[in-house]
């Protein structure tokens, strides 16, 4: 007959170098796919291994005893833990929180390291000492795990494989086991009973830790595995879907397109196309933040999302331009009704990042059959209709009509024309002189853009400054006018007078540029302006479209040392209330209301009210487009500061006008 001893000492031993082995195997998973339930798993093997190793050392050698049985203890509770924490983390794709792992796992190692001192001490005899030790583990393990199986056991259902059940059963055994050892733990106990049979309860736990390995590993191979699927759906869905909106992309909204062409002209049906471009996006970008556009462009999505029917799809195209696919209309005002509810929806007010912000789009449709019989005409004929309603004012649909073709392809070689014109100094700057009144002084010249074009000759901006706008081009261009008539200003300033200045206008797209300032700065700097003497003009409806930002961005030139002037003034929408608060310095007064100053009352009155308002608020005015005697006069009588126009001189190039200023100089000697 085998020593009682000896079994069990054998039992602890082989259940220490399965535990051990599952440890190792646990480990090189968990290096190949760092998931947090394996590291608690491996975790659980190894304390489940130190237990059964300590336990087995613990009643061979009186001389470790001690430390033996308390590293056993606290071993045997941590496992508990790690492995359901890791079992938990594999059924909810989360991790434990980490203040509540660390409260668990102390815990556990306290009541380990308390239940271990009943083995110690004279009081009670060494059996009951463990059925107090061995009980309260036992009892723990019995009610942790069967837990554990009953929440393994609801979450199969919504898993594929057998991994999840295997465990689980596992789970269910092992709370079993730990039954029984509670119950032989108090059969120990009892006076006179055989503890022969006792040690062959380690065989039962060395079995149902065998199937617990094994549901782990099936549990590791089905996570992979399902994982591996959901990379598959997500990468698909990513390459087909746009990661900010979650809006089909391009490419699906053409496979969408092509599929629907095929089922229109099998029914004989219409079907239509949208295409969108939000209005003056780039200016909220660049001036709030890309965070804030992103933040824009998803409320945009959902309300376009929430015009159409179930069966339409929405498509992002790309930046802040979006597609609608009709697939089935009766008439093409189905189309337009759909375009006029967007158009609704997008104006209203959005709330982003506790700010107010205003949107909205100009939209083109396309209609098939008529407007092109394949999904790349369309697009582009609903794209062509687009721009169309971008000139038309923004805000607008415009359906496609086939000279919109003819427009487009006139639009794009003017836009290729006009970067062969930069690129070959075919651009050059005329200068209009400002004159000072009652004294008739020339004090400064306004820079204006001309295109020598090499067959139509001298063109002015109102021929390519939309084109230049709407490419982008503007940027490029209005830097170098503004390097231009700097180097130009500074020879002036050497020839004529130091305090001669030079006005530079500023378009829109330049305006919103992040780095204004910095050009504006290196510029004065490399050709050695003096800031006074340099004028920066903006028009009043750019000033107004993000008044808060252009107050921010005037202050910062203001800082610059540069002058700044409000131009057109009167032709849009300023509020008295912004004009108070604009760091302007000058006020041109719109040519507009200088035509009929002398004929028409209500021109005369407006003058009036502007030359004694901009007065009041100690700014200069400059009225601008003055071509006759009478006009002069006026404004001489009304105080207007200065004035330009065709009476004194029209733009001319700087060779040109240089001996008129020396001329001018003379005179007023």
């Amino acid at each position: 007959m085998l020593d009682p001893t000896l079994a069990l000492f054998a039992s602890y031993g082989a259940r220490a170098v399965g535990a051990a082995a599952m440890t190792l195997l646990l480990f090189g998973f968990f290096r190949q796919y760092p998931k947090l339930y394996l590291r608690h798993w491996t975790l659980g093997w190894m304390a489940l291994a130190v237990y059964h190793l300590a336990g087995a050392i613990a009643m061979t050698s009186d001389s470790v005893r001690v430390p033996a049985w308390i590293i056993s203890s606290v071993a045997g509770y941590l496992e508990v833990g790690w492995l359901l924490f890791g079992a938990y983390e594999l059924a909810r794709r989360r991790p434990v929180r980490i203040s509540d792992a660390r409260r668990i796992t102390i815990g556990l190692a306290a009541l380990g390291l308390a239940t271990s001192l009943f083995l110690f001490g004279d009081s009670y005899s060494p059996d009951v000492r463990r059925l107090a030790h061995s009980g309260i583990h036992s009892l723990v393990v019995a009610i942790a795990f069967g837990g554990g199986a009953i929440f393994l056991y609801r979450v199969r259902r919504r898993r594929r494989g057998i991994g999840f059940f295997v465990i689980a059963t596992a789970f269910a055994l092992t709370s079993l086991a730990a039954l029984l050892h509670f119950a032989a733990s108090i059969f120990r106990a009892a006076p006179g009973t055989d503890h022969e049979a006792l040690p062959f309860l380690g065989y039962l736990d060395f079995l149902v830790q065998a199937i617990m390995g094994m549901g782990m590993i099936a549990c590791l191979l089905e996570d992979e595995r399902e994982a591996s699927e959901l990379a598959t759906v997500e990468i698909e869905h990513l390459a087909y879907h746009d990661a900010l909106t979650g809006l089909p992309n391009r490419p699906l909204f053409m496979d969408r397109l092509i599929v629907a062409l095929t089922q229109a002209n099998r029914y004989h049906q219409k079907m239509a196309v949208l295409f969108l471009d939000l209005d003056r996006f780039k200016e909220i970008n660049d001036s709030l933040g890309h965070s804030t556009g992103d933040a824009l462009l998803k409320s945009v999505a959902e309300r376009i999302r929430r015009c159409v029917r179930e069966g339409d799809t929405v498509a992002r195209f790309g930046g802040d331009e979006f597609t609608l696919l009709i697939p089935k209309i009766d008439n093409v005002e189905d189309a337009a009704k759909i375009a006029q509810k967007v158009l609704e929806n997008l104006k209203i007010p959005y709330q982003i990042n506790d700010r107010e912000l205003f949107a909205t789009t100009s939209i083109g449709i396309s209609i098939a059959p008529n407007d092109g019989s394949d999904a790349e005409t369309l697009v582009r004929n609903a794209d062509t209709a687009m721009y169309r309603a971008k000139e038309q004012g923004r805000d607008n649909y415009q359906l496609y009509a086939p000279a919109m073709n003819a427009r487009a392809l006139e639009r794009l070689a003017l836009e290729n024309m006009l970067r062969r014109a930069l690129s070959h100094q075919e651009l050059v700057v005329h200068y209009q002189p400002l004159i000072e009144l009652p004294s008739r002084a020339i004090v400064g010249v306004e820079a204006l853009l001309r295109w020598r074009h090499p067959q139509l000759g001298l063109l002015s901006p109102a021929h390519f400054i939309s084109v230049a706008e709407l490419s982008g081009l503007i940027v490029p261009i209005g830097g170098w006018v503004m390097r231009t008539a700097a180097k130009q200003a500074r020879i002036w300033q050497k020839r004529i007078d130091p305090a001669f200045s030079v006005a530079v206008n500023l378009s829109a797209r330049q305006f919103q540029q992040p780095d204004l300032v910095e050009q504006i700065s290196r510029v004065l700097d490399e050709v050695g302006v003096r800031p006074s003497t340099f004028e920066l003009e903006i028009t009043e409806s750019n000033a107004m479209q993000n008044a808060e930002n252009t107050i921010f961005t005037l202050r910062e030139l203001k800082a610059l040392g540069v002058r700044i002037s409000m131009d057109d003034f009167g032709t849009g929408y300023s509020s008295l209330n912004y004009l108070k608060r604009f760091p302007i310095d000058t006020l041109k007064l719109d040519q507009s209301f200088v035509n009929d100053i002398h004929a028409d009352p209500s021109d005369a009155a407006i003058a009036s009210a502007v030359i004694a308002m901009a007065h009041s608020l100690n700014l200069i005015v400059v009225a601008e487009g003055v071509e006759t005697e009478e006009q002069l006069d006026f404004l001489s009588r009304q105080r207007c500061d200065r004035i330009q126009g065709f009476l004194f001189s029209a733009p001319m190039s700087a060779d040109e006008l240089e001996p008129y200023l020396l001329e001018q100089r003379e005179l007023l000697a």
